[in-house]
């Protein structure tokens, strides 16, 4: 069995004369980015016209890619990491997707 360590930077010290640490402050954001696009989704499935239905769609677009940076951001500084999954655990959800995906032609 083959064990992955994980992937991750070392963490970044916030200042300490701030009341809430970068970090805090990122993960805010991150919340906010992901109810935005929560409700984006809801919105824009709920749209009554194409002209509304593709702003919003737009705004989704915008606020997932800021939800990604944030995510990077947080990685660079250490605050996030990343565990890689098992080389057979990849290619058996390929498996099982390939699968699905079959029966759906």
């Amino acid at each position: 069995m083959t064990f992955f360590k994980k992937i991750e930077n070392p963490q970044t010290t916030p200042p300490e004369n701030s009341k809430y640490s970068d970090n805090e402050l990122l993960r805010a954001a991150l919340a906010t980015e992901r109810n935005l696009s929560n409700s984006y989704t809801t919105a824009m499935l709920a749209a009554s016209n194409e002209k509304s239905y593709q702003l919003i769609l737009e705004m989704l677009k915008e606020t997932s890619q800021l939800h990604r940076k944030l995510v990077d951001l947080q990685f660079r500084h250490g605050w996030h990491s990343l565990t890689p999954a098992p080389t057979e655990e990849v290619k058996a959800l390929e498996q099982e997707f390939n699968d699905a995906k079959q029966q759906l032609k």
